[in-house]
């Protein structure tokens, strides 16, 4: 997409939500609603121009002391709501690139800190998909119906996972379509400021978080919104999760073990390790440390058995991306060359776990 393209829809948006932050626009977006209890401290005036599409703040599992970025904060409706979560020690940073809604929002916060007895809260000035954050410094970003707003989602993707602590999360309410829309759709700027337009299908938006390194994808809500131009548009709610990576650290196994606790009979994760329930598996440093942290803590058992670390370098296999199995002469010999298999051939019994993964079998 061309600069004047970029620049042309860039000004549409801005210009939508300047005028929203003036005067009240109900038609634009749907907004959470929350209860009382998290709103008490809030200017009931506040209300009047908040916009979004989901409700991701209450479902992002906020934690006492913890620093929050809300995307797109607007006039700081769930930035309110996250300073209450977060309490005297955490921090909330609310990041917007139109003026009339931070000159409110900053207004508001006044009152908040009034009332709640501490100022936790603080809006910058910037854009999406260049952050005005430094590198591994946030432990939650949440969005409400911003991503779509931008031309270049993937980048906005990647400036989020630049700013997450190691385990830090994301989760993001946005708009979702049932399928791509047509460019001369897309060129409707007004469509597009309203949320519509810059929807993309759902397994197009997982694509895009994986392939930007986030882990521990999990829906947490979705409801179905409107059609409009012969599109069925819907808000999502997804999490996930900035965590080690063997794709990117590589597979160097210093020797531990995962159980899968259950409850189904096996599970497969984003990297292709297969885990049958109650069955140690050989996992490499990264899987690993990965098991042990949040979403997959409570599902699994990672035990530290330095007998089974490889000394030597490991060669790839070609089992699955990101798995790497033992040298060769670390394998198990076969029978007799006609019965030989590979050490990924699905009709060997190794096969019958993870081959690469296990510490049965080829892998040793």
């Amino acid at each position: 997409m061309n600069a004047e393209v970029l620049n042309s829809k860039t000004k549409t948006v801005s210009e939508v939500y300047s005028a929203a932050a003036k005067a009240p626009q109900p038609g634009l977006c749907c907004p959470q609603s929350y209860k009382s209890e998290f709103t008490a401290h809030i200017p009931k005036d506040a209300f009047d121009h908040n916009y979004g599409c989901g409700s991701p703040l209450l479902k992002a599992g906020v934690q006492a002391g913890e620093t929050v970025v809300d995307l797109g904060s607007g006039v700081g409706i769930d930035c309110f709501v996250a300073a209450r979560l977060v309490g005297p020690k955490g921090k909330v940073i609310g990041v917007d690139m139109t003026d009339a809604m931070l000159e409110k929002a900053r207004t508001f916060n006044g009152s908040v800190a009034a009332t709640l007895g501490f100022d936790v809260v603080e809006f910058r000035k910037g854009v999406i998909e260049q952050l005005p954050l430094e590198d591994n410094s946030v432990d939650l970003v949440i969005s409400n119906c911003v991503l779509n707003l931008s031309l270049t989602q993937e980048t906005v993707m990647k400036e989020i996972h630049r700013v997450l602590r190691p385990g830090g999360r994301l989760v993001i309410s946005d708009i979702v379509v049932d399928r791509e829309i047509d460019e001369k759709d897309r060129a409707n700027e007004q469509l597009w400021a309203e949320c519509y337009t810059g929807a993309i299908p759902v397994d197009k938006l997982v694509k895009t978080y994986e392939s930007l390194g986030f882990l521990g994808l999990t829906q947490l809500d979705e409801s179905t919104w409107e059609k409009v131009a012969g599109y069925n548009f819907g808000s999502i709610t997804l999490r996930a999760y900035k965590l080690p990576s063997s794709r990117v650290s590589g597979c160097v196994y210093g020797g531990h073990v995962a159980i899968y606790l259950g409850p189904y009979v096996s599970v497969k994760d984003e990297e292709d390790h297969n885990f049958v329930r109650f069955t140690p598996t050989e996992v490499c440093d990264a899987t690993s440390a990965r098991l042990r942290m949040h979403p997959y803590a409570d599902q699994f058992l990672v035990l530290d058995l330095p007998a089974l670390a490889k000394a030597t370098p490991l060669s790839a296999c070609g089992c699955a991306p990101g798995v790497v199995c033992p040298p060769a002469a670390e394998a198990a010999p076969a029978a007799a060359p006609a019965a030989a298999t590979s050490c990924c051939d699905t009709s060997s019994s190794a096969a019958k776990t993870s081959c690469c993964d296990t510490a049965t079998a080829c892998c040793g």
